[in-house]
């Protein structure tokens, strides 16, 4: 009857191999008993699921794997912050890679609450030499997290004799949201000798200094050089382990860090090369490399995220002359308004960089005049006033695909910048809100172009600044999607193209215009207009226009 219970799975010969107590209430000291379930590969006493809001969180077989927490708290498309009218045509284009996110917002999330009473855990559970993963989470466990056996339990005479050092199957462990503990349980930590996946997030009890301690007693222990992914998110670490402790850390993949009070984050140096790190959230003023000129190694690098901080330069930590092309270099909502080392600046190589939400009054020349690889560049909400003529040139300048520049002051755009022959593959551009009073016809000699948002052009007043329609813009061979709308457009004698998709020209209280050319299209519902019904439009029934 075991293998009817809910979160028990037993093997062929009817012994219990998982164990998921997570969500069923569990209170007090988990007993000596424990230690008789000597064929358990997996214990969940709580897990981190358990506080994720709209998610069915019972396992009645299977294991959690170790990338899921990421999944679910901190995995993102680098893309994510683009704006709306790009990301919409880009997921629309069954030629472009859809911008999509699993991630739960912490609003959805009851950080530091309990799902058990469960107070210690018995000794006897070092019986079980086979597990595979122990999560204790939720929990009120206290330092004292292992009790001994009771002298009259039948596993008291070797007790003596047991050690965390033979669990050399136990690779995954995690201790999450214990609200008591003032340390990490090292006597574990520190003596079993295969972890790859260590979860320690979420136990803001432990003060900055204590977790570093103990981050550093882990590195010196058993498995220092094994460890594959460290979640460390939601803390109050202020200072990561120096150098030295760090590049001792051979294996390390993933390093998750957000959400804690880090003011000092030290390098690991060209020899690591973690695919993912997470620094958002933090209060880092500064980055810098090791004496080797890496920050870390980068032939595995596919994320580095350090938004939300203090930085006022973006850092120098990486280098365009590297072959390795990174995914996702996040800088966003920061202070930054100039490249650490000036024109020394050695470039970033990634698919997308975000540089969204800083200071940058105008666009640096050496950002991609350094021969940076970029494909997608996210500069919006930066109040940037200038783009001068050569900002956008560089050696593989040809490689950007979408530019999102809104939310900023700019005023004009240098043609030979957005021309062909610069950005010869430009899919999509966001230069709304910003303050053009004339059109920025560059960018509509680029055949690629497919999507362009200009709409609310305000000057430092907020008076409507733009009414100058660009005639001609049906002619852009691959233009799909056109925002123009919350402008001063007039008196448009143009034709509208058939071709663009979805054209925007809602809140131009003063426009007047013939939609007869793409009527048959709207009636057919292959074309979306968006409008106000008090605007004087034209030439097409289809809109049921009073």
């Amino acid at each position: 009857m075991w293998g009817e219970q809910p979160g028990v799975t037993l093997d062929g010969n009817g012994r219990v191999v998982t164990l998921n107590l997570s969500g069923f209430g569990a209170r007090g000291v988990v007993p000596d008993a424990i230690g008789e379930l000597t064929e358990l590969r997996v214990l969940y006493l709580g897990n981190h699921n358990e506080l994720i809001g709209g998610f069915d969180n019972s396992l009645v077989e299977g294991r959690i794997d170790a990338r899921d927490y990421e999944r679910k708290m901190l995995l993102r498309d680098g893309r994510e912050g683009l704006s709306d009218e790009l990301k919409r045509t880009i997921n629309n284009d069954p030629a472009q890679p859809s911008i999509m996110s699993n991630r739960i917002d912490k609003f959805d999330v009851a950080f530091g609450n309990y799902t058990n009473g469960i107070t210690a855990i018995s000794r006897a559970v070092m019986r079980l030499r086979l597990l595979e993963q122990l999560f204790i989470a939720n929990a009120p466990v206290g330092d004292d997290m292992f009790v001994d056996v009771e002298e009259g339990s039948k596993f008291y005479a070797e007790s003596k004799e047991w050690s965390w050092g033979d669990f050399t199957n136990l690779t995954d462990v995690e201790i999450y949201n214990c609200p008591k503990l003032t340390r990490l349980p090292l006597e574990l930590l520190t003596e079993l000798p295969n972890i790859q996946s260590l979860n320690v997030a979420l136990n803001r009890t432990i003060t900055g200094q204590q977790l570093k301690s103990d981050w550093e007693a882990i590195i010196d222990g058993k498995s220092g050089a094994t460890i594959q992914i460290l979640y460390l998110g939601y803390n109050r670490l202020r200072e990561t382990p120096s150098h030295d402790y760090l590049k001792r850390m051979t294996k390390l993949g993933l390093l998750d860090c957000t959400n804690n009070e880090l003011e000092v984050v030290h390098p690991f140096g060209k020899e690591i090369s973690p695919a993912t790190i997470y620094l958002d959230n933090n209060r880092i003023t500064e980055l810098h490399a090791a004496e080797d000129g890496y920050f870390c190694g980068v032939s595995q690098m596919e994320t580095f995220s350090c938004s939300g901080n203090l930085l006022t330069e973006l850092p120098d930590i990486f280098t365009a002359r590297s072959v390795y092309v990174m995914q996702t270099v996040n800088f966003s909502n920061n202070r930054i308004a100039a490249l650490e080392n000036g024109d020394q600046w050695r470039g970033v190589n990634s698919a997308t960089l975000n540089l969204a939400g800083n200071r940058f009054t105008e666009l640096p020349k050496r950002l991609i005049g350094s021969g940076s690889i970029v494909q997608t560049l996210m500069l919006g909400s930066n109040g940037m006033r200038k783009i001068e003529p050569g900002a956008l040139k560089g050696a593989n300048s040809e490689t950007l695909t979408t530019i999102d520049l809104s939310y900023n002051r700019l005023t004009e755009l240098p043609y030979d910048d957005f021309s062909a022959s610069n950005l010869p593959y430009l899919y999509g551009i966001d230069l709304s809100s910003n303050a053009f009073e004339e059109f920025p016809y560059a960018p509509l000699s680029i055949n690629a172009l497919t999507v362009m948002s200009i709409r609310q052009q305000r000057d430092d007043e907020g008076n409507r600044t733009l009414r100058e329609w660009p005639t001609g813009i049906g002619q852009c061979p691959r233009m799909a999607a056109f925002y123009i709308g919350s402008n001063d457009l007039r008196k448009i004698e143009d034709t509208i193209s058939p071709y663009i998709l979805l054209f925007e020209i809602k809140d131009n209280p003063n426009i007047s215009i013939d939609l007869s050319s793409v009527c048959p299209y709207i009636e057919m519902g292959y074309y979306e207009l968006i409008y106000d019904s008090t605007q004087d439009i034209r030439g097409c029934d289809a809109l049921n226009l009073d």
